[in-house]
């Protein structure tokens, strides 16, 4: 009766899990380099972001009257991004005790100090938190304020009250 394995047996496993872990790290480099082209939108700000190389924080600031925004890390500007609004959204922020409540983007500041118009902006930290706001945009409503969850979508800004109460109901029982 055969109670251990043989060199060769060993051998095999270790050559077949070899082989695994090359296609599997092979896989992840091409996935990883579709999300380096990745363009952005709403509904994967986040994750376009996150993709960026960036110490402290990446922030995606949209100028004027929205027609040019731009990639923002570590307090310079990388990347300009033209066609992601076509109009200005509508930015809120959910508070448990005011409900929604509209807002306004955070300033931005040129290299040279200058504050610059700003229709919108989403800055994301190397943690992953973000800003907490909730875009209006087209008919849909888009919930940043999640931190570790995807983009919430909603058909209006009633169905994220809604959902907000639900979680707020959830807690408090």
């Amino acid at each position: 009766m055969k109670k251990a394995f043989t060199l060769i047996e060993l051998i095999l496993v270790v050559v077949i899990m070899g082989i695994v872990y090359m296609f599997a790290i092979g896989s992840l480099d091409k996935i990883k380099a579709k999300s380096q082209n990745l363009l952005p939108s709403l509904t994967n700000l986040k994750a376009f972001l996150l993709t960026k190389n960036f110490e402290k924080e990446a922030r995606f600031v949209c100028f004027e009257e929205c027609e040019m925004c731009s990639v923002v890390l570590d307090g310079k500007k990388t990347e300009n991004v033209s066609g992601f609004f076509d109009s200005i959204p509508k930015i809120y922020r959910y508070d448990s005790m005011f409900g929604m409540e509209q807002i306004e983007p955070d300033p931005f500041f040129d290299e040279n100090g200058v504050q610059k118009d700003v229709c919108f902006s989403y800055r994301i930290y190397k943690d992953g938190i973000g800003d907490q706001i909730i875009v209006e945009y087209k008919k849909k409503v888009y919930d940043y304020s999640d931190y570790f969850e995807d983009v919430g979508i909603y058909d209006s800004i009633d169905a994220a009250v809604r959902y907000k109460k639900s979680l707020l109901e959830k807690v408090l029982r």
